[in-house]
């Protein structure tokens, strides 16, 4: 994994952004495709973490179940892109990658913030497609972004072994 696209995905998350709109969903599938190690799921939680300094805690459960979301969406990146890339294996990484944090962050929303009801939960889920379609967007666009600058960095460095 290259250190690289780490940080430029954390700098990225670091400026002020909508709501939903980040480059920490392309960064767990990054970590999932290109991270060895069993420490490599946890990369996306590094941004987060470095956020809270600038934006502060919030409702601790739903600030757990984000983290949570990113961690698991590492596995789709490492299932749909650590072999054969392919416009339908991306676009499959990122629906998979978003619907899974926005099961798991959503859930946890609808726990601290929504009655606790059948009708709370749907509303819950309602409210929360604007940010799935959001983080659909932004996952795609960053993962055009770090990948593209990883394969860059690759290229330099086969280059330079050549030369």
């Amino acid at each position: 994994m290259k250190i690289a696209v780490v940080t430029l995905a954390t700098v990225i998350h670091l400026l002020p952004h909508p709501f939903g709109v980040s480059a920490v969903g392309a960064l767990a599938l990054y970590a999932g495709a290109f991270g060895r190690g069993r420490g490599s799921p946890l990369v996306p939680t590094l941004p987060l973490a470095l956020g809270l300094f600038v934006t502060g805690i919030y409702e601790p459960l739903v600030l757990a179940a984000v983290a949570l979301g990113f961690v698991l969406a590492t596995i789709p990146g490492r299932y749909l892109l650590s072999g054969s890339r392919s416009l339908k294996r991306f676009g499959g990484a990122v629906g998979a990658g978003a619907f899974v944090f926005y099961a798991v962050s959503n859930l946890a929303a609808w726990w601290a913030f929504y009655p606790h009801t059948g009708e709370g939960i749907v509303a819950c889920y309602i409210n929360g497609l604007p940010y799935l379609a959001q983080s659909l967007l932004a996952d795609a666009a960053y993962c055009f972004v770090l990948f593209g600058l990883h394969a860059l960095l690759e290229r330099r460095k086969a280059l330079h072994a050549v030369a």
